[in-house]
């Protein structure tokens, strides 16, 4: 179990970086050009299909800081920093190719949530009541896992265990990465 959950934490350690960036981007309003909605501010149905919280920058910022993440695994891994069991790939070779899947499948994970918060008019960052509050929250947290998983899949080939284990290991940490974000400023909100 501590091999699996290291080595999961080690294959997402990029998202770490993520959050940072995202972090100080919109504290400080960076990269400002790039904060166009992924949906160009279409309608489906009368209703956003994103909203304005799904944007370009955002896009860019995950598969940046996910290449980046990749690339210094990759280091670690020529320079013998990491324990032969810990990578769940050769991340010499495959960084190239798991630095944008995990940037892609990051935000394209997002998306159906919010397509879905849009339909039912929850507003970004809200929940909904009740059972669909209870679904969003949970769905919040590992919205962006699906989508990893579903991009990096065949490059990693998990095991059930492992999936498993990156949900529940997403849930805590999202739920504490949020929370410092919230308490320096980065985050309106606390989760």
């Amino acid at each position: 179990m501590i091999t699996t959950i290291c080595q999961i934490l080690f294959l997402g350690s990029p998202l770490l970086l993520v959050a940072v960036a995202q972090g100080i981007c919109l504290k400080y309003d960076l990269l400002s050009r790039l904060k166009l909605p992924l949906d160009f501010g279409k309608t489906f149905h009368g209703k956003r299909i994103f909203g304005d919280h799904k944007t370009f920058r955002g896009f860019f910022i995950n598969t940046a800081f996910c290449i980046i993440g990749a690339m210094i695994q990759a280091g670690m891994q020529i320079a013998g920093l990491i324990p032969p069991w810990l990578p769940l790939l050769d991340y010499v070779t495959g960084w190239p190719l798991l630095g944008p899947l995990l940037g892609i499948g990051m935000t394209a994970g997002e998306l159906p949530n919010s397509f879905l918060k849009r339909q039912l008019e929850i507003s970004p960052g809200k929940k909904g009541k009740g059972l669909w509050g209870l679904g969003f929250f949970l769905l919040d947290q590992v919205d962006l896992t699906i989508g990893i998983w579903v991009f990096i899949f065949l490059l990693v080939q998990p095991s059930p265990g492992l999936v498993a284990w990156s949900f529940i290991l997403t849930i805590l940490l999202h739920i504490i990465v949020s929370s410092v974000g919230f308490l320096l400023g980065m985050r309106k909100t606390i989760v």
